[in-house]
């Protein structure tokens, strides 16, 4: 009886938190329709086609880092099929709570043999990493800033030290099961648990990852309202700490709401309102068709190799 009340008043918190972001987001937009409705789209295509694959090489890097991790649990998935599963699964992320990625993959998954309790702790150590390699992506490039200036080097050495602390598996394992824990997943056994140079190269494949979202973010951004190269560094932590705290933001599905409230606060300082308005929910929009277009890219080529191969998902 007491967890059916706790649920009900989470879940409900969590609907006031999402109505409450965007209502500030809609406060803000209705303001400066007038402003809004004047600009202009003026796309520069070469930089809006780069984005767009810069943006499709961070799942080549996501899948990849999947794929390492169920091979570290003794379930690896030819990746081929481990990169189509990704794409076609990844817009179950839009659905409300973070466990429905996982089940989408569990379908999939299946027909190689992974039992559903991996498929759940592969999801959630997939989490974990993204949200340190954001993190460290955040940091490093926000040091580069001229707020810095001589200090960034050896800023950048500390945390990169602090990095490799947090990775050490007593260390990271601490914060993994807590993370499991607070999505109410299984947590990872000792059993389970990999070495320090095998979580150091997850981690370098998730850094690339993150570093591709502030990237092709800056990418976009610069296809239709170009910003200052000095500005560079501090977008892509941006970009990154922005897909950190979609996944943080357990309350919101894919950080909506969340992701575009980071964006506009944060380009409210470089630009005017109107425009960081823009650019927060433009960004969304964009990251929607990319996502699309691959899930219907990957699910014919999904089929056809299934049918040749004999495989029925069940």
């Amino acid at each position: 009886m007491k967890s059916a009340v706790k649920k009900i008043i989470i879940n409900t918190l969590s609907v006031l938190l999402v109505i409450a972001i965007f209502y500030f987001l809609g406060k803000q937009f209705a303001n400066d329709w007038d402003k809004i409705k004047a600009f202009s789209f003026d796309f520069n295509f070469s930089l809006l086609s780069l984005s767009v694959v810069l943006y499709a090489i961070t799942f080549f890097f996501l899948a990849l880092g999947l794929h390492f991790i169920l091979k570290f649990f003794h379930k690896p998935i030819p990746f081929r099929e481990n990169l189509l599963y990704f794409c076609i699964t990844q817009p179950a992320k839009y659905i409300p709570g973070k466990i429905w990625i996982a089940v989408a993959r569990m379908k999939f998954f299946k027909t190689h043999d992974v039992p559903n309790p991996v498929t759940l702790l592969a999801t959630g150590t997939e989490s974990v990493m993204e949200i340190f390699a954001g993190a460290y992506i955040s940091l490093v490039a926000i040091l580069q800033t001229d707020i810095f200036n001589s200090s960034s080097v050896w800023a950048t050495i500390i945390i990169s030290g602090l990095g490799l602390v947090f990775l050490s598996p007593p260390v990271f394992y601490f914060f993994i099961n807590l993370y499991l824990r607070i999505t109410k997943l299984p947590p990872i056994e000792k059993i389970q648990r990999v070495s320090f140079l095998k979580i150091i190269l997850l981690q370098i494949i998730y850094v690339a990852a993150m570093g591709g979202f502030g990237v092709s973010h800056l990418v976009f951004l610069q296809s239709f309202m170009p910003v200052s190269a000095e500005y560079f560094p501090f977008l892509i932590s941006v970009g990154s700490f922005s897909y950190v705290a979609s996944i943080i933001a357990l309350f919101a599905p894919s950080g909506l709401g969340v992701r575009e409230g980071v964006w506009f606060l944060a380009l409210k300082t470089i630009v005017t309102s109107p425009v960081a308005i823009i650019y927060a929910f433009a960004s969304r929009i964009w990251t929607i068709v990319i996502e699309a277009i691959l899930l219907f890219i990957a699910l014919p080529i999904l089929w056809i190799i299934q049918r040749k191969n004999g495989i029925i998902t069940r």
